[in-house]
């Protein structure tokens, strides 16, 4: 065997430990990254009492939705005799016009018929007419042909449906109507029929995808106003009753309303508000919040008012307004409206019309059947308006056959946007316009300006800044090259835990400490190579959160009408009910976390920053109004204001899903920027109302409203593009 001399040997082994350590080198990173890919990172799995992560966010809303329930069912429980009823009443008009928000001023009508044919022995007219300046509202009107004198009338409000008042079913019920007496008034809801919105470019349907759509994209610029799409929609029903008191042929003393599902909603708004209606029959509608709230949830914009359930206001109240004048509930029993809701809003119904002398001008009727107007259901809605306004003859639902869609076309080209109306966004706009002039001007007396964004930020969103991090609960440590992170629960003794992650770097002295939101929650940012992982290899301590609503707290959207482009708008306005926000609850949840990060050892207290990625700016600026905990902030891709989503017709969803009901009466977030001062802000990358990079004129506009208060040290606020420059690099020397 040959001998290999001892100088060989060396450099052979010196050969081969290079080698391993060469390989080493290069597999030992993508180790680390399968490693951190494996790891797990959640918090809540394992825990039974977190099993129901995904609906903690709407059960918490609904907790504060039954204090105000059970509040209002004790003072109808202590309400008696006639005099107690009255002033209960007349206080539901004061409050329901609180929650509906303002109406515009009547302006003419300019109704003008567009065309009239006779159908089966009907009488059918088209008709647009303007329920604001140029904004049209399609209808048709039916009555017995050849029929002379005065005629007592229904305004039909129909349900969500793509067709409006001419789907199938509405149609024969009009028709029916107007058979056995009746002249009926039929609209389009907005979003609807020939009133839809947001057309595609070929301008036959909706962009949005669907009708609920339509009333929930357009409410939430509502919201931000102080304003309500209720309203809207009310306001469209008030002025077709303008329409109705208008013609020669119509009996202004017997004036009816009548609809299902959404048209069953508008139904009892309008008997609620407008006193003109003698008898009302909503259908597949009335029910009760707290059933609502354990069943499907709060629906589309129109259906919740601006603070209804802390106003005290359930659906009772909506036939408590008009009482004593008769009102009939239509109901079925297997509707996803409860029907035991609506069993216990009709008993609770009956002391207040017993005392005012009327005990049977509330009446219910129910027919064991889906969402649905059934015969049986229909032929005693005649026979309630046929005993009301004195018609005879036989209440007998007949299968009228429908009237030829292209006949019954109404506008000219079949949709009235692009027949010379104005649109929603349009009238949205113009609300719009006078408050953002009163925001400019409230600006110019700075000292008294922030004193009122300081106390209206807080109670608009209903952000809870008093919410310290409660129990802590450990839940395990893993072990990266640089830091560890541990796993953790926040507000373990309340019904909304925080899930967080916590990136702690190895040092033997308290270390700067940045609070890092991300609206996709806490795991994105856990990863190798993020800005998270950046910042803890340069010994920041950082706390990643799910916040309420996202990561492991993200709502179950599987199934869930109220989701638009991945938006739950079911807790944007069931949040609404209780006169709070999701940014504001959101906001509480900052809160939490930063009391967490000034409370631990390993951290310097006088060293905390946040920072925000999109959408989470909001819910940041408005816990940033609390003390001084924070020393820095930087908003990464966030929105530069609530105002800019108005700007398009097409605003970004995620944006609009921030905003806090009537802010913008006294408020945007370049004023909360601005409250932060003189504390260092720093804004990459800003987004438009689209969610589009922000243009040099918007920039410039948020830079001088931030400059105003920051006029003392203008250099601690900044608006600047990242332009390929690594955000990490550009956020270490700002967070120090």
């Amino acid at each position: 065997m040959p001998r290999i001399n001892a100088s060989r040997q060396i450099t052979i082994h010196c050969s081969l430990v290079l080698i391993v350590v060469s390989l080493a080198l290069v597999l030992y990173p993508q180790a680390l990254q399968a490693q951190s890919q494996q790891d797990d990172l959640d918090v809540l799995a394992t825990w039974r009492t977190y099993s129901d992560a995904p609906n903690l966010l709407y059960k918490h809303i609904a907790s504060k939705a039954y204090v105000y329930l059970d509040q209002r069912r004790n003072k109808l429980s202590s309400i008696s005799g006639k005099s107690g009823w009255s002033a209960y009443r007349d206080s539901v008009h004061v409050r329901l016009a609180t929650a509906f928000g303002p109406l515009p001023e009547k302006t003419p009508l300019n109704a003008r018929v567009t065309g009239t044919f006779e159908h089966q022995g009907i009488s059918v007219e088209k008709i647009l007419f303007e329920s604001r300046p140029s904004f049209l509202v399609s209808a048709a009107f039916f009555k017995p042909a050849g029929a002379v004198g005065r005629l007592p009338a229904v305004l039909y409000v129909c349900g969500h449906t793509e067709e409006g008042f001419k789907a199938d079913t509405y149609e024969k019920i009009c028709l029916n109507l107007a058979q056995k007496g009746f002249a009926v008034l039929a609209i389009d809801p907005v979003g609807q029929g020939e009133r839809v919105q947001y057309l595609d470019q070929q301008g036959n349907s909706s962009i949005l995808g669907g009708t609920t759509n339509e009333h929930s994209y357009a409410g939430v610029l509502c919201l931000a106003l102080g304003r309500t799409m209720a309203a809207v929609r009310l306001w469209d029903g008030i002025r077709a009753i303008d329409y109705l008191l208008e013609r020669p042929d119509v009996d202004p003393s017997r004036i009816g309303v009548h609809g299902r599902s959404g048209g069953g909603t508008m139904s009892a708004y309008l008997g609620a508000m407008d006193s003109r209606i003698a008898a009302a029959a909503p259908e597949c509608y009335i029910s009760g919040f707290a059933r609502i709230f354990q069943s499907i949830g709060p629906q589309d914009a129109e259906q919740n008012l601006l603070n209804q359930l802390k106003l005290g206001l359930d659906h009772g109240d909506f036939l408590f307004a008009r009482a004593p004048r008769p009102s009939l509930i239509s109901t079925t029993t297997r509707d996803f409206f409860s029907i035991q809701g609506a069993r216990e809003t009709f008993e609770s119904l009956k002391p207040g019309f017993e005392a005012l002398g009327q005990a049977g001008n509330i009446s219910m009727i129910e027919d064991d059947a889906p969402h649905m107007s059934t015969r049986a259901n229909r032929q005693r809605v005649y026979a309630f308006f046929m005993k009301e306004f004195g018609v005879a003859g036989p209440a007998d639902d007949q299968d009228i056959e429908v009237v030829d869609s292209e006949l019954m076309r109404i506008s000219t080209t079949g949709q009235v946007v692009t027949s010379g109306s104005r649109t929603i966004h349009d009238v949205i706009s113009q609300d719009a316009a006078p408050l953002f002039a009163r925001l400019e001007h409230s600006r110019r007396n700075l000292h008294d300006h922030k004193r009122i964004v300081a106390e209206k930020a807080l109670i608009l969103s209903g952000v809870d800044l008093d919410s310290g991090p409660g129990e802590v609960v450990f839940r395990g440590g893993i072990q990266r090259v640089g830091y560890r992170i541990e796993k953790m629960i926040l507000n373990t003794d309340s019904d909304l835990p925080l899930p967080c992650l916590a990136l702690v770097p190895r040092h033997n002295k308290p270390v700067p400490a940045v609070l890092l939101l991300n609206p996709q929650g806490k795991l994105p940012e856990a990863a190798r190579g993020s800005l998270a992982d950046s910042l803890a290899l340069q010994g920041f301590l950082v706390l990643l959160p799910d916040l309420p609503g996202t990561g492991e707290l993200a709502a179950n959207q599987q199934g869930d009408d109220s989701v638009i482009s991945g938006i739950n708008y079911n807790l944007l306005f069931g949040a609404q009910l209780i006169g709070r926000s999701v940014t504001g609850i959101q906001a509480g949840a900052v809160c939490s976390a930063l009391e967490y990060l000034a409370s631990r050892p390993d951290v310097n207290p006088s060293q905390i920053s946040a920072i925000a990625k999109g959408t989470t700016g909001a819910p940041l600026l408005h816990a940033s109004l609390r003390g001084n905990l924070l020393q820095a902030v930087a908003l990464l891709d966030s929105p530069l204001s609530w105002e800019s989503i108005f700007h398009s017709p097409h605003y970004d969803l995620a944006q609009g899903a921030t905003v806090v009901p009537g802010a913008l009466e006294y408020y945007d977030l370049p004023d909360l920027m601005g409250l932060f001062a003189p504390r260092k802000l720093l804004v990459v990358n800003p987004l438009d109302g689209e969610g589009k990079s922000a243009g040099e004129a918007l920039r410039n506009r948020i830079n001088g409203i931030g400059n105003q208060f920051y006029a003392k040290n203008v250099k601690a606020f900044a608006i600047r593009n990242s332009n390929g420059k690594s955000i990490s690099s550009m956020l270490t020397g700002w967070l120090k």
